[in-house]
């Protein structure tokens, strides 16, 4: 058996294996079932990225418009490794876009709350301006020396499942799990080149890739344990041309263990794709800076 050869298979079906966890099945037009995939799970729990794509699919499948160019998602509880009920709710419809919501349900109890405008990117026209250019933080430093997404050197099966689905490289003075600057002079920042090889990434995979990224403030202080995200806003401005995409997340301020995370996005065409920022907040984090 040629082992390489699989290998090669099965990266070449990441984007397709994105795509089959993100399938949902129509109860009605209002209601979506999906059994979350573990492949794309943090621990026990699906990943908030992937959730958000799951919604975003959700609601396009709701309604008369191609992509949710402006969305934003409420994580209102845990989500259980297990069915969910997705509903959407049509909140306006015109001519040049939409509007609806989503809401994933367990038990009768709501666990996050999505809410996207959408419209058709082919039909769009207007005046551009005040381009945002990919940060020369790429271009000091060869793609080639960037460090894979990958910390098991920390702890065995410290990377966590749906970060295994993605080829991701984190410039080298990001990858807190794999060094040489210190702390005091590294910045609360991810910068990285990321694909799901086998296809150029759609608006689902957006979704997904605005939450992708360790917590930027793990390049600052290491570790921190558990950094969940309370809420994430994703614009997406134009669909990508090429597979890989350049992610650049930064945090400038912590205030009360809370920080907002912003992420910019392009493809190496250097067209901004889209851009989003999120609340996160750190637990027991007097306990985990002070180490």
């Amino acid at each position: 058996m040629n082992y390489n050869y699989l290998t090669k298979i099965n990266i070449m079906d990441k984007f397709k294996q994105f795509q089959d966890a993100i399938e949902i099945n129509k109860v009605s037009d209002s209601l979506y079932k999906i059994i979350p995939s573990e492949k794309f799970f943090v621990g026990n729990t699906p990943h908030g990225g992937y959730l958000m794509a799951i919604m975003h699919k959700a609601l396009i499948s709701s309604l008369p418009h191609s992509c949710a160019i402006s969305s934003s998602i409420q994580y209102l509880d845990r989500t259980e490794p297990r069915e969910i009920d997705i509903h959407v709710d049509v909140i306006r419809v015109s001519r040049g876009s939409s509007t609806g919501r989503v809401t994933i349900m367990q038990d009768n109890l709501v666990k996050c709350i999505y809410t996207g405008t959408c419209s058709d990117f082919e039909h769009m026209k207007g005046y551009n301006g005040l381009a945002t250019p990919i940060p020369l933080i790429f271009k000091t430093i060869d793609k080639k020396d960037f460090k894979n997404l990958d910390y098991d050197n920390v702890k065995a099966g410290f990377t966590p499942a749906f970060v295994k689905q993605v080829e991701c490289f984190v410039h080298p003075d990001h990858a807190w799990w794999d060094r040489e600057i210190s702390n005091e002079d590294a910045e609360a920042r991810c910068s990285a080149y990321i694909s799901l090889p086998g296809g150029i990434p759609d608006q689902y995979a957006i979704s997904f890739f605005s939450d992708i990224l360790p917590p930027v403030v793990s390049n600052k202080y290491g570790p921190l344990g558990w950094v969940p995200t309370l809420t994430l806003t994703t614009h997406i401005r134009q669909m990508p041309k090429t597979e890989v995409l350049v992610l650049d997340f930064l945090a400038k301020d912590i205030n009360n263990g809370y920080f907002e995370q912003d992420c910019n996005i392009w493809d190496l065409e250097g067209n901004l794709v889209a851009s989003s920022r999120q609340l996160t907040r750190i637990l027991k984090s007097e306990e985990k800076i002070s180490i």
